[in-house]
């Protein structure tokens, strides 16, 4: 039975801020994968319970009606009714929790979803949800694949999954509380759509959003009951504050590494200060949007190799970085695993080497280009003129900040020589095209 692992689909109700790109593209894979009977794992993020205005509580009842909400959608409708066909053949489907679909530990939630999929109680029955508090060991050819989300190494965005037994007593993550105080209003209520493509790095986007439209932002902290001055500067706005007890969302380290001058600095703090935002240097704050452009969109830019400028042979480099490497080691040591599939950073990767092979399925959302690495200023002001001008992201209007899909997904199958045969594939055009192949060697084989 062949087996392919999808991540990072973020299935949403249909809503402004919806980022799910392969409406159409995802049921017609499934479809062709299912032709004879499959195994399918979504391996954390595949719906988005975040997208929405509810407030940041795990409720039963409210998370059922996000998800009934979530699958009224007619794109997110269309890729349930395709995992119903691929159990309906005689396939397996498992779901695996992340970071933004927590409330599918909620037994009403997973009833909501069990109905989507169109199919006989029966058939709907076997989908199969999973927690993401341990990887999920695959054995294919007698080799050990490894799946897991990938968040257990992201401090921001980390599941407390010791919580989530007890509804009541489940805390979000730092990184889902700016996504609800921050960045779903920015982008639904205020139209800066492209800070949603921005995920996991909901850091970089408030910076980014920083360099489009402060003044917004400004009233959305205010709003939030948080104090900008003490997140971003460390510095409490009034002698009233308790900033001291909010939580730390990790924003001034990162406006720290934007290296603003001291009069960039001072323009900014006046931007967002009680004044008159008039009073700031506006040629300072010039100079300060662009590095805060390039600060808020440097890790973006570096999951995303080369989603920059011309298009070419190196437009997306899958080589995982020394970290992402080194954990993936680990965590075959560890599990003693022949191979190692995570997601989260919605960056597809691929290495074989070291008798290890290690893929990031990457993501089937929106994928945003940017100024090439090298680009001066003038490039990085350009395109900051044309988020404030399209922020939205209307294809119509986009010349330097354009929208790009780029779906990927793991795919395995036994291998003639034992073991597994791997590949990391790219689903184009309705062909299947791969982007690199290897075989797991079964672990009696490995030892």
């Amino acid at each position: 039975m062949r087996t392919l692992i999808l991540s990072d689909l973020h299935l949403g109700n249909g809503g402004d801020y919806d980022v799910f790109a392969g409406g159409e593209a995802l049921p017609a894979l499934l479809d062709l994968i299912a032709r004879e009977p499959a195994r399918v794992l979504i391996n954390g993020d595949g719906i988005d319970f975040l997208m929405n205005e509810d407030p940041l509580e795990l409720d039963g009842a409210r998370a059922a009606a996000q998800a009934r909400a979530i699958v009224a959608a007619p794109e997110s409708a269309a890729v349930l009714r395709a995992l119903g066909r691929v159990l309906a053949r005689g396939g397996e489907v498992t779901i695996r929790l992340g970071n933004h679909d927590v409330e599918l530990a909620v037994p009403e939630v997973q009833e909501v979803l069990r109905a989507a999929l169109e199919q006989p109680p029966a058939v709907a029955a076997r989908l199969a949800f999973q927690l993401g508090d341990a990887p999920a060991i695959l054995d294919v050819g007698g080799a050990r694949i490894l799946v897991t989300h990938g968040e257990h190494s992201d401090n921001w965005n980390k599941v407390d999954y010791g919580r989530l037994a007890r509804l009541d007593r489940f805390r979000y993550a730092a990184g889902s509380v700016l996504v609800k105080q921050l960045m779903n209003p920015i982008a639904r209520r205020h139209g800066l759509r492209f800070v949603s493509l921005l995920k996991p790095d909901f850091q970089g986007a408030a910076l980014a959003a920083l360099a489009v439209a402060p003044g917004i932002v400004k009233q959305l902290f205010s709003a939030a009951s948080l104090d900008i001055a003490w997140q971003l500067f460390k510095k409490a706005g009034s002698a009233a504050s308790f900033a001291e007890e909010e939580e730390d969302l990790g924003l001034a380290e990162r406006l720290a590494e934007a290296g603003l001058g001291a009069e960039e600095e001072a323009a900014l703090e006046a931007t967002l200060g009680d004044g008159p935002a008039a009073f700031a240097d506006e040629e300072a704050m010039s100079t300060a949007s662009v590095k805060l452009a390039r600060a808020g969109l440097k890790l973006y830019a570096g999951v995303q190799r080369r989603l920059a400028g011309t298009l070419g042979d190196e437009y997306f480099r899958l080589d995982p970085d020394e970290a992402e490497w080194a954990d993936a080691q680990r965590l075959a040591r560890k599990f003693d695993a022949g191979a190692v599939v995570i997601g989260h950073t919605h960056a597809a990767r691929w290495r074989a080497a070291d008798g290890l092979v290690f893929a990031n399925t990457g993501t089937w959302i929106w994928l945003m280009q940017l100024p090439r690495s090298d680009a001066g200023d003038e490039a990085w002001a350009e395109f900051i003129d044309e988020l404030r001008q399209n922020p939205k992201l209307l294809p119509e209007k986009q010349r330097a900040a354009r929208t790009l899909q780029r779906f990927t997904a793991v795919l395995l199958d036994a291998h003639e020589d034992g073991g597994a045969a791997m590949w990391l594939v790219h689903w184009d055009r309705g062909e299947l095209r791969s982007l690199g192949a290897a075989r797991v060697p079964p672990a009696s084989a490995a030892r």
